[in-house]
């Protein structure tokens, strides 16, 4: 009698085997088609599905993540009002599951941390920082009461690189709290999610941002792009991924095919508007200008967000204003001033510039964008172009080194990147002009390849030292990511 009391004592505070979301077919394809932007053909299944008990947390994790993603795809500020319920009636379907499964604390922190990148989309500062702290509080406690499920670390990876690169506003939350963001911790944290873990694939897709927007590693991130696209050949997102890092590092002609097939996808697929806006950047920097704004105009005629207006009227003004069309170059110059907003980089590099009294130096803008591009024989002949002397000012001067240094940069000559990106770095002084963060950056990135790592540390901390200028978030979080991964290679003094 005594043993069957033990047994049954057992089984009462034994916890239940959590079941993965892989044991439920209909819910994981309903979720890598949210994967692949088929929101549709996920809903569906979705629809056709009665969650159990065992269901629940996969059911409410997958319905919440599709209206995230076609949110962030649209930035739709009316599809935001629209699915403003989303994230709290889905949590509320995780309230019946069992404390005991590792499910439970694991959604509710993914569900609050989208939700929290969807609320700093749309500038609701407030909100989104006491979503990041609950989903934060919920993955700590998750981690101590499930070690080992390693999924947590989707979770607390993809929080850990949040708080490093949320703007300004959301410090009040790390400071109140106590939390720290760390940008490469998160990235070790991310990597110990493996192929067969079910968030692969998603992870995967977090992975490719952060190796896009803040490591800058390009052998790196396109051989992440490479692996997710081998196995997942008709995700839309990964395709979009990898054709934007390549044109993030200067092979615009290859993602240029690539992009256009993209246009012609299939209607099972969520459109993506960006594309339009890509590829009027490649006509921009390949000087087809007439191409550019048929897909910049595309891009305004469909895309229903508030960001890359002002960017995209201005790539319009500077389409007249290359080609020599004074008068249509005024009439686009004045819509871009009147037009769009300022959170995004773009959109305030392009307020920097209309705030100026004159047109930018054509000759500059075609070398700037050609050498964005990879189309590096248009870059060199602008540059070329230029007469001695002929530049107004200082801030010209500064950027006229800058670009060449871009160019030697690109095509594998460092020291004489060096020689101009310093030559930059001294005409540009105490000015917050762009140029000289920047230089320091690459100059920074160059002196760490060539393992002079205290020379390179030297530079990522004076690219960060410089205030207000239009790109200062991003070179910011790319300087201090990169200081992290230094650590190890300094002197044992100067760590």
């Amino acid at each position: 009698m005594s043993h069957l009391f033990l047994f049954f004592t057992f089984l009462a505070f034994t916890p239940c085997q959590a079941q993965s979301i892989k044991d439920h077919p209909e819910i994981y394809e309903a979720y890598h088609d949210v994967l692949r932007l088929r929101l549709e053909s996920a809903r569906t299944k979705l629809n056709q599905v009665i969650p159990n008990h065992a269901q629940l947390g996969h059911y409410h994790y997958v319905k919440s993540l599709a209206d995230v993603i076609e949110i962030l795809v649209t930035e739709d500020p009316k599809l935001f009002k629209e699915y403003e319920d989303s994230e709290d009636d889905n949590l509320d379907g995780l309230r019946e599951m069992e404390d005991s499964d590792p499910h439970k604390r694991f959604y509710n922190a993914e569900i609050r941390t989208q939700w929290a990148i969807v609320k700093i989309l749309f500038d609701e500062d407030m909100r989104a920082g006491m979503s990041l702290k609950t989903a934060y509080n919920y993955i700590e406690k998750n981690i101590e009461k499930h070690p080992n499920f390693t999924s947590n670390y989707k979770s607390y990876g993809t929080l850990h690189v949040l708080f490093a690169v949320v703007p300004e506003s959301y410090h009040w939350v790390l400071k109140l709290f106590g939390i720290r963001g760390n940008a490469i911790l998160g990235w070790e944290e991310l990597n110990k999610i493996q192929p067969d873990n079910p968030y692969w694939l998603e992870t995967g897709l977090i992975k490719s941002l952060i190796a896009i927007n803040i490591l800058n590693k390009e052998e790196q991130t396109l051989s992440l792009l490479d692996e997710l696209r081998r196995s997942n050949k008709d995700n839309l997102v990964v395709n979009y991924l990898y054709n934007t890092a390549l044109i993030k590092y200067a092979k615009s002609e290859q993602a240029l095919p690539n992009l256009r097939k993209l246009l012609f996808t299939s209607s099972d697929y969520y459109r993506i508007d960006n594309i339009y806006y890509k590829l009027g950047d490649i006509y921009m920097q390949k000087q087809q200008y007439p191409l550019a704004r048929y897909h910049l105009s595309k891009f305004l005629n469909q895309y229903d967000g508030k960001n890359y207006i002002k960017d995209t009227w201005f790539k319009i003004f500077l389409s007249y204003w290359l080609e020599g069309n004074e008068k249509m170059a005024e009439i686009h110059w004045n819509k871009a001033k009147e037009s769009g907003q300022t959170l995004a980089s773009a959109d305030r590099n392009a307020n920097s510039l209309l705030e100026e009294d004159e047109y930018p130096n054509p000759l500059l803008m075609k070398a700037r964008l050609a050498t964005d591009g990879g189309y590096f024989t248009l870059a060199k002949q602008a540059l070329e172009d230029i007469q001695q002397g002929s530049l107004a000012d200082k801030k010209e001067e500064s950027e006229y080194f800058y670009r060449f240094g871009r160019l030697y940069d690109k095509t594998d000559r460092d020291q004489d990147a060096i020689f101009n990106y310093l030559n930059s770095i001294k005409k540009a002084g105490k000015e917050n002009w762009y140029f000289a963060p920047s230089a320091c950056l690459y100059t920074g990135y160059i002196y760490e390849s060539r393992k002079e790592y205290e020379k390179a540390e030297f530079y990522y901390e004076k690219a960060m030292s410089y205030k207000k200028h239009p790109y200062k978030a991003g070179i910011d979080h790319k300087a201090h990511a990169a200081l992290q991964l230094l650590r190890d290679k300094l002197p044992k003094e100067k760590k």
